[in-house]
């Protein structure tokens, strides 16, 4: 499969000039239905449709990325190593561009095999998910850009290695090596994970909170062995990655002719109860006993491998979706979305966001609770209805521990007006 990717020249743009962004050409894409079909798209932002290469993203072929302890230059911890150390020990192989085939019919190029489908459609989400960030960036005061999601390198169909697996049907945004990679797959039979909008719009997330709340760093000090937390602190920061990843790839979702579609992964996973789970707009998504359990006694390791994980950060997208859906539907649940990501990082003293609330706790990981992640949210949502609606989603469905009825003791930022919310069950205190 690796050599399909630099098949020769067959199709008459193949390796011939490339026309000018936009780009028509053909594409997979969610539509009304809320299936998959060919559609006409537009790329506004490749500047070569062979190589879709452009200011968004770039697509690289046939590289090798191998994670193993047992290499000799990695014995000593890849944490040790700069960014571009490791991006330099890890890719055996870095790679070489991709080509893709075409057919011209009447001004829109029709992709001519597989994988040129498969990129194209790849690209095409890339650049909604810079788009959707791009208009949230635009909304702050002052006005920001999304300049960590300029030329995202995409590792297209390489043979990753972890631990001596070999890594298929998925696709990872890799912070250690700044890179995406789009898997082949083997055991799934529906939509590619390429080919999801939602699931690229988790990983394009994903990038943004590594720049904006750790500081670009490929492995941030809270997930090295040497200075890494430990216990709930890790697991909470951990499962707030997935979770609000999960709430951002909901709302690229909404850029499709399909629309908004909350449980993004049930067209791409056979197993639909696990899909189900993700889903943001779950209105029965209560912390359980099992799940305060795991998420207090689960050791780091234990957590990133299981799916407690995903569920616990599906409570904090889910409270996140419910208060906006409460108050006033989608135009609440995108307000909520830029409040969010200014809350990813904000030094002002008066309301630290999520940057701040971890990079200085370092040493002090009991400092970052529940609690503590909520208010960073709430103050920077300014709507004091839809702050209100936070507040009591969150303190239901997570649980949070307050004094107050209101939980002002913990959270100043909800109005004293808060109430608890009474979807789910108030569990008795811990021993």
């Amino acid at each position: 499969m690796r050599v399909f990717l630099l098949i020769v020249c067959a199709a008459a743009l193949s390796c011939g000039p490339t026309p000018p962004a936009p780009v028509r050409v053909m594409a997979i894409v969610p539509v009304e239905t809320r299936g998959y079909e060919p559609r006409e798209v537009q790329l506004q932002t490749i500047g070569n449709i062979t190589t879709l290469k452009g200011s968004v993203a770039e697509l690289i072929g046939v590289a090798r990325v191998t994670l193993d302890p047992n290499d000799p230059i990695q014995r000593g911890g890849i944490e040790n190593l700069t960014d571009d150390q490791r991006y330099e020990v890890l890719l055996k192989d870095k790679g070489a561009d991709v080509r893709g085939n075409y057919l011209d019919k009447a001004g829109v190029l029709w992709p001519a095999d597989f994988h040129t489908w498969n990129m194209v459609t790849t690209y095409w989400n890339f650049e909604n998910a810079w788009l959707y960030f791009q208009d949230l960036l635009a909304s702050q005061t002052p006005a920001q850009t999304p300049d960590e999601l300029n030329k995202m390198r995409v590792l297209y169909w390489p043979e990753l290695k972890i631990n001596d697996t070999l890594v298929t049907d998925n696709a990872l945004y890799m912070s250690f090596v700044k890179s995406f990679a789009i898997t082949p797959f083997q055991n799934e039979k529906t939509v590619p994970l390429a080919m999801n909008l939602g699931v690229i719009g988790h990983e394009v997330a994903h990038k943004v909170w590594s720049k904006r709340v750790f500081n670009d760093e490929g492995i941030h000090p809270t997930l090295r062995p040497s200075t890494g937390w430990s216990g709930e602190p890790f697991n909470l920061l951990r499962s707030l990655d997935e979770g609000l990843a999960d709430f951002h790839g909901y709302g690229v979702t909404c850029r499709s002719l399909a629309g908004c579609t909350p449980d993004l992964l049930s067209v791409s996973i056979a197993d639909q109860t696990y899909a189900k789970q993700r889903d943001v707009s779950r209105p029965d998504a209560c912390l359980d006993e099992g799940l305060r359990q795991a998420l207090k006694s689960f050791s780091a390791d234990q957590w990133i491998r299981a799916r407690e994980l995903y569920l616990y950060g599906n409570l904090w997208a889910v409270s996140l979706y419910q208060a906006g859906s409460k108050t006033g539907g989608i135009g609440k649940v995108k307000s909520l979305q830029v409040a969010l990501l200014a809350a990813y990082n904000d030094d002002r003293s008066q309301s630290p966001g999520l940057n701040q609330l971890v990079n200085r706790n370092l040493n002090n990981q009991m400092a970052f609770t529940p609690e503590a992640v909520a208010e960073a949210i709430a103050s920077h949502i300014a709507d004091v209805d839809l702050r209100r609606a936070f507040c009591s989603e969150a303190m239901d469905r997570l649980q949070l521990q307050c004094l107050r009825p209101d939980c002002t003791d913990k959270m100043p930022s909800c109005p004293g007006t808060t109430r608890r919310g009474t979807t789910c069950k108030v569990l008795p205190p811990l021993p």
